[in-house]
C-alpha cells in the first residue's frame, strides 16, 4: 500500500514549514528574522489590522495587505515581534469589528482571544540520526531494502490518551512513562489520540485549534519534548488529527472566513466543496496536518473519520502533498466505508513524480476535482471490519454482527495491510465505558438477564456497569470483606436481583482474561500494522468514558452511552483508577508478559510483520481458527480456541509440511494461565495431535 517510488537524494527530505510559506497559512518566522502573517479571511473584508501585545507594553497595531480572495498578509522585520508576544486580528467585515485569534494559532493558553506567537524554530532536537533515516526502527512509507527502515506493516501501536495516561495527564508525565512502552512491552510506536487545543479535558474530537496542542497538558515545547524522548526510545509516534470537523467551544472561525459549511454529526462541518474559497480551506486543514509532520516530527498521522470530511478530493489532496513534502511519513486513515480500496490504494507513478512544476499541476488538477477517485494515496487505515468481527467472535454478538468463524475468516482477506485492534477508545467509551473483559463478565455472569426489569438498552448499559463494579470490587479485596447482607445490598444497588460467590466470579473474570488475551493475540497474528489501547496490555479494567467540558452551557448528559461525560467521567478513566489486590495482581502481570511476547514474536517473525497469509483453517462445529503466514524462510501457524472445551493433547491438526514447535501459547502461566495444555515437544508428521486450552492462542514456528 506504500508509495516507494522516490529517489533516495529526495528520501529525507523534511523542510522547515516556512519553505511552503506561501501555500499555507499561518504565522511564520523566516531565516532572515523576519515574520510573515498569512490569513484567510472572507473574500468581502475591507481590511485587516494586526494588533500585537508584548508583555507590559502598549498595544501595537499594523495594517495587513490584501493578496485578492481573502487572503491577507504581512511581513514585519526582525525585531519587530518576538517569541512568546500576544496578537490578534481586528476583521472589518460588513461594518463592523470582529477581532480573532488566529485560526492558525501554534500556541493558545487561554479562552481569550489573543494569541501567542510561537517560533519552533527554537527547539533544540536531538532525534538528528531518527529523522534523517538513520534509525531502522523508523516506520515509513517508502521503507524499502536500500534505505532499511520499517515498513508500515510492521507497525505494532499503543494507543494512548495523554489526559489519562498519567495521574498528572500531562506531556511531561507521559514521557516519563513511555519508555516501559518501548524498552518493556516491545512497542515500536505510540497512537496519541488528538491534542488539537479544546481548553479543557476532553478525548481530542472537539479540538478548535488545529495547529496548537491542548494548553492544559503543557507546552509545544513540552510535547516536542515527548515526541523527541520517544525517537531515542525507538518509538514512532503518530498524531491523531481531525479533519472532518471543528469543535463547538470558543470557536471563532465561522466569524474570520470561509472555513465553515453548516454542521455534522460531530459538529461545525468545514467548507471543501462548496466554492472557490474551498481551495484555501483545504490548504488550511492540509497546513494543519503537515505542521505535526514537520515542526513537531510526528512520524505519520491518524486521520480522524475521513468519509466525514465529505471531501474525497481533499483527502487526495492531503496524501499527495504530504508525499511531497514529508516523503517518509505515512497516513492512516480511520475511513468508516468498510475497506473501501480506494483510500488505500497507492498514487501512479505521474502523481508522485518529485518535479516541483508537476506537482503544482497535480494540485491544481485536485483544486478543480480534476482528477480520478479511484485511488486516494493513504498507506493505511483502521481495519473495522475486522475489529468488528473479533467483538463478535469473543462476546457473541457486535454491532449487527453474530458469532460467526467463517465470517471472521472471511474478514482477514483484507486485513494483512490495515490497522488491526480488537478494542479502541471508541469501543469502549462510546458503547459504555467499560473494557472488553467487564464487557465479557456481562455474559459470563449472564447479567442481562439478571437486571431489574428496564427496556433492552437500558439494560445492556446497566449490565454492564454492573459487570465493571462487580469486577472493581472483587479485585480490589472490598466485596471478600463484605458480609453477606452487605452484599445483598450491593447487588441491589447495581439493580442485581441475585448474589454470586467469590468462586463463581474468579472462574468468570478467568475465562475473561483468557477471551482478552485470544482477542489480542488474533490482532498479533495476522501480517500488518497492530493495535493495543492503553491499559489493554496488563487487562487494566478502568473505565474509558466518552468526556469533555464546555466553557459556556450545561454539561451535556448522553443517556444513550450510560453515564455523565464530565469531570467524573474523566477522573474515572483514568488507567490508575482500579486498584487491584495483591492477591489478583499476577494476572495482570501475565497478561502484560503476554502482550510483551506478542510483540518480541512479531520482531522476530517477519510473517508475523509484511508477510502474507498463506491459507486459513476453519472448524466451525468445534470453533477453532488457524492462520498460516509466511514470508521468505520464515512461518508460524496460530491456532485458536474459541470456545470452552479443552483439548488435552487429542485435538487432530492438519499442519502445513515440516517441522514445528510451539513459539507462545496464552495458557501459560507465565501469562496466567493454566499452564496444562502446553506443547512442549516439536511436530514430526503433518497431522499431530494437540493441546489448546479453552479460549486460547498458540503460536508454532517452522524449523526445519
Amino acid at each position: 500500500m506504500s508509495n516507494k517510488n522516490i529517489n533516495n537524494d529526495s528520501l529525507y527530505r523534511h523542510p522547515c514549514i516556512f519553505d511552503i510559506r506561501n501555500k499555507f497559512f499561518g504565522v511564520f518566522f523566516m531565516p532572515n528574522g523576519c515574520v510573515l502573517f498569512k490569513l484567510l479571511t472572507f473574500a468581502e473584508v475591507k481590511n485587516v489590522i494586526l494588533e500585537v501585545k508584548p508583555y507590559g507594553k502598549p498595544i501595537k497595531k499594523y495594517e495587513m495587505n490584501n493578496s485578492g480572495f481573502g487572503i491577507w498578509q504581512l511581513e514585519l522585520e526582525e525585531g519587530i515581534v518576538k517569541n512568546g508576544d500576544r496578537y490578534r486580528f481586528v476583521i472589518d467585515y460588513k461594518d463592523e469589528l470582529i477581532p480573532v485569534k488566529d485560526p492558525c494559532s501554534m500556541y493558545q493558553d487561554s479562552y481569550f482571544k489573543w494569541s501567542v506567537l510561537y517560533n519552533h524554530s527554537l527547539f533544540k532536537w536531538t532525534d538528528k540520526d531518527w529523522m534523517s533515516g538513520k534509525n531502522n526502527k523508523r516506520v515509513s512509507r517508502i521503507a524499502d531494502d536500500v534505505n532499511m527502515l520499517s515498513n508500515v506493516d510492521s507497525l505494532r501501536i499503543y494507543e494512548l490518551h495523554i489526559g489519562t495516561f498519567t495521574d498528572e495527564g500531562t506531556f511531561s508525565a507521559a514521557k516519563e512513562k513511555i519508555k516501559q512502552i518501548a524498552d518493556e512491552l516491545k512497542f515500536n510506536a505510540i497512537e496519541i489520540m488528538p491534542v488539537e487545543n479544546t481548553y479543557s479535558f476532553n478525548w481530542g474530537y472537539d479540538g478548535v485549534d488545529k495547529y496548537a496542542p491542548n494548553h492544559t497538558y503543557g507546552t509545544p515545547d513540552e510535547l516536542k519534548e515527548l515526541i523527541d524522548y520517544a525517537h531515542k526510545c525507538n518509538l514512532n509516534v503518530i498524531m491523531d488529527i481531525v479533519p472532518n470537523h471543528l469543535g463547538p467551544d470558543i470557536a471563532y472561525l465561522h466569524k474570520t472566513g470561509p472555513y465553515i459549511e453548516g454542521e455534522n454529526c460531530f459538529g461545525y462541518k468545514f467548507n471543501f466543496e462548496k466554492d472557490s474559497n474551498s481551495y484555501y480551506v483545504r490548504d488550511f486543514i492540509i497546513g494543519a496536518a503537515l505542521n505535526w509532520l514537520i515542526n513537531y516530527h510526528c512520524d505519520g498521522l491518524r486521520v480522524d473519520m475521513t468519509k466525514f470530511m465529505c471531501s474525497d478530493y481533499t483527502m487526495k489532496q492531503m496524501a499527495a502533498e504530504i508525499n511531497y513534502y514529508c516523503p517518509v511519513a505515512f497516513l492512516i486513515a480511520e475511513d468508516g466505508r468498510d475497506n473501501d480500496v480506494r483510500v488505500t490504494k497507492p498514487f501512479t507513478q505521474s502523481e508522485i513524480d518529485l518535479n516541483e512544476m508537476h506537482h503544482e499541476r497535480f494540485i491544481n488538477a485536485i483544486k478543480n476535482n480534476d482528477v480520478s477517485l479511484s485511488n486516494l494515496g493513504f498507506d493505511s487505515e483502521w481495519d473495522f471490519p475486522f475489529h468488528k468481527q473479533i467483538a463478535a467472535m469473543i462476546l457473541g454478538y457486535w454491532d449487527c454482527r453474530s458469532r460467526n468463524l467463517c465470517a471472521f475468516d472471511y474478514s482477514l482477506r483484507d486485513a494483512q495491510s490495515r490497522v488491526k485492534y480488537a478494542m479502541s477508545h471508541d469501543e469502549i467509551g462510546n458503547i459504555d465505558g467499560t473494557r472488553l473483559i467487564s464487557k465479557i463478565m456481562v455474559n459470563e455472569l449472564d447479567l442481562h438477564e439478571k437486571i431489574c426489569d428496564c427496556c433492552h438498552t437500558l439494560k445492556c448499559k446497566r449490565s454492564a456497569h454492573a459487570a465493571h463494579r462487580i469486577l472493581v470490587a472483587f479485585l480490589n479485596g472490598s466485596l471478600k470483606k463484605m458480609s453477606e447482607e452487605q452484599r445483598k445490598i450491593f447487588y441491589a444497588k447495581n439493580n442485581l436481583t441475585c448474589d454470586f460467590s467469590l468462586e463463581e466470579i474468579f472462574t468468570a473474570y478467568l475465562n475473561a482474561v483468557s477471551m482478552h488475551k485470544l482477542a489480542i493475540g488474533k490482532v498479533f497474528s495476522v501480517p500488518g500494522p497492530k493495535m493495543v489501547f492503553q491499559g489493554d496490555e496488563c487487562a487494566n479494567i478502568s473505565y474509558f468514558k466518552f468526556f469533555r467540558k464546555f466553557s459556556i452551557g450545561p454539561e451535556p448528559y448522553l443517556l444513550e452511552k450510560g453515564y455523565k461525560p464530565g469531570l467524573d467521567a474523566f477522573i474515572d478513566s483514568k488507567l490508575s483508577s482500579v486498584k487491584v489486590c495483591d492477591e489478583y495482581s499476577y494476572i495482570n502481570e501475565g497478561v502484560r508478559n503476554f502482550v510483551r511476547d506478542l510483540n518480541i514474536l512479531c520482531e522476530k517473525n517477519i510473517s508475523l510483520c509484511d508477510g502474507h497469509i498463506e491459507k486459513t483453517l476453519v472448524h466451525e462445529n468445534s470453533s477453532i481458527h488457524a492462520i498460516h503466514t509466511k514470508k521468505i524462510y520464515n512461518e508460524t501457524v496460530s491456532i485458536s480456541n474459541f470456545s470452552d472445551v479443552a483439548y488435552n493433547g487429542n485435538y487432530g491438526m492438519l499442519f502445513p509440511k515440516g517441522k514445528w514447535r510451539e513459539i507462545l501459547n496464552s495458557d501459560a502461566k507465565l501469562y496466567a494461565g493454566s499452564g496444562k495444555y502446553l506443547n512442549p515437544q516439536p511436530t514430526k508428521e503433518q497431522f499431530n495431535y494437540i493441546s489448546l486450552a479453552p479460549y486460547s492462542i498458540i503460536f508454532f514456528e517452522k524449523i526445519s
